[in-house]
């Protein structure tokens, strides 16, 4: 995937936020003000999109004393550059082996919880935004809902409620949002077009039709919360998406 050719899709699909993995490489190019590198950024941001600083481990979800070097240089990036709207970390506990090992799951609950906390401590004003199961809605950690705690250290959260039955996604979502929702934040609904099994992702659906089933998720999650907290589709992944329209990055 070429900058260039995402910047494109964007363009062409009308695609107001792009959440952009940044390796410590990538990062390292832009603290140094890389010409190439900020100019890309730049037009990343054109025509008013925002641009999201992604990153991510599993593994982070154990609680490090301290931030992870790649996560800690996404917060300077933050910081001293202004070139990203934000940050958006996918860090999933429930990825890790032990998370299925119940006298296991309550340490990687608290270390999530940690983790976010040394972010926000990090970098307290700048805009932080979660990824998040659905089914952390239904544990408690410390006492309270492990979706309310990982809200309220966030500024949004996008839901990874993948479903390729926009009714079954929701009912999934439903308590997540209700959780997001009391704690004041803001979020969006993820919808997957990679590898995955059936009845998870949109992938091989004709592009026509996943453009109308997608508006057709959009106005059903309206239409059912009518939240002003709700702000839209957030799709994974881009690859993917572009292979669905027939833009193959050559």
């Amino acid at each position: 995937m070429s900058p260039g050719a995402m910047l494109a899709f964007a363009e062409r699909r009308g695609i107001s936020t792009l959440f952009v993995y940044v390796t410590p490489t990538a990062a390292e190019a832009l603290l140094t003000r890389d010409r190439d590198a900020c100019a890309t950024l730049r037009a990343m941001r054109s025509n008013g999109r925002r641009v999201y600083a992604v990153a991510g481990e599993p593994d982070w979800a154990w609680g490090p004393a301290q931030l992870p070097e790649h996560a800690a240089l996404l917060v300077r990036l933050a910081v001293e550059t202004g070139l990203f709207d934000g940050l958006h970390f996918d860090v999933e506990p429930n990825a890790v082996p032990d998370w299925n090992d119940k006298p296991t799951r309550p340490a990687l609950m608290k270390g999530s919880v940690k983790f976010y906390d040394l972010l926000r401590a990090a970098a307290p004003y700048q805009k932080i935004d979660i990824a998040v199961n659905p089914v952390f809605a239904t544990l408690t950690t410390g006492g309270s809902n492990f979706m309310r705690e990982l809200a309220r250290r966030a500024d949004s959260l996008s839901i990874m409620s993948y479903r390729s039955d926009p009714k079954r996604a929701l009912e999934w979502a439903a308590p997540a949002i209700a959780q997001i929702e009391g704690a004041g934040r803001r979020w969006r609904m993820g919808a997957e077009v990679g590898d995955a099994e059936p009845g998870v992702t949109w992938r091989g659906t004709p592009p026509a039709r996943f453009s109308s089933a997608m508006v057709d998720f959009d106005n059903l999650i309206t239409d059912r919360f009518r939240s002003p907290r709700y702000e839209g589709l957030a799709l994974h992944d881009y690859d993917s998406l572009a292979q669905m329209y027939g833009e193959v990055d050559g």
